[in-house]
């Protein structure tokens, strides 16, 4: 029954499914000149271009169950297929680490706004006790900067946090992601050419 829910959702979805349940990503590489980068430390890693073309597919790399990513291209040799699949899960395992960063320091940041925002409002009572309508207007501007500060630690701590969290589930999903080889199995006249990428997510392949 769950799996016939998933199964429905993915085709509402425009998203393809594998034998597994995974949802796939069919990209196609007709240029792998600056498919991995230039720069790295000790292991290869897929440029920003790349990594930017999955990234932007998000309902197919938020699927629960998990991801398989076809790479279809005829430039990339039986050889090269380990380092490329490394430099795929290394790049997005870095890109982990860092949401997850950004995720602790998201959680000090919004519990220090709140704690200003209510040091804020504490400054605001008592000088309204001892001083009366002495403030005037300023009681106001106390209010809206104690507000502020309420506010945006709410952003930090529900807004980001969501935003984060999706991307941490698309980083971990890449980094367990089945990524399989495929040639081109028709010839590519070029009419169809976005780039040296071309994704292919909402059809089977050819």
């Amino acid at each position: 029954m769950k799996e016939d829910r998933r199964k429905k959702l993915a085709k509402k979805l425009g998203i393809i499914l594998d034998e597994e349940g995974r949802s796939v990503l069919n990209m196609k590489v007709g240029d792998d000149s600056s498919f991995l980068s230039p720069f790295y430390f000790d292991r290869p890693l897929i440029s920003d271009e790349a990594a930017s073309y999955l990234s932007s597919h998000k309902a197919i790399l938020l699927w629960k169950p998990g991801v398989h990513i076809n790479i279809i291209s005829d430039s990339i040799s039986e050889e090269d297929e380990p380092i490329y699949r490394t430099a795929v899960k290394g790049y997005f395992a870095q890109e982990a680490i860092r949401w997850e960063r950004a995720q602790r320091r998201n959680y000090i940041l919004s519990a220090v706004l709140f704690l200003i925002g209510v040091a804020v409002f504490a400054l605001m009572f008592t000088l309204d006790h001892y001083l009366g309508g002495a403030l005037g207007m300023w009681s106001e501007v106390i209010d809206v900067v104690a507000w502020v500060f309420i506010w945006e630690a709410v952003d930090v701590a529900f807004i980001e946090k969501l935003e984060n969290s999706y991307n941490v589930r698309m980083a971990h999903n890449l980094i367990n992601s089945r990524i399989e080889f495929k040639p081109i199995s028709k010839p590519d006249d070029g009419k169809n050419r976005i780039g040296p990428y071309q994704l292919n997510s909402l059809s089977g392949l050819a």
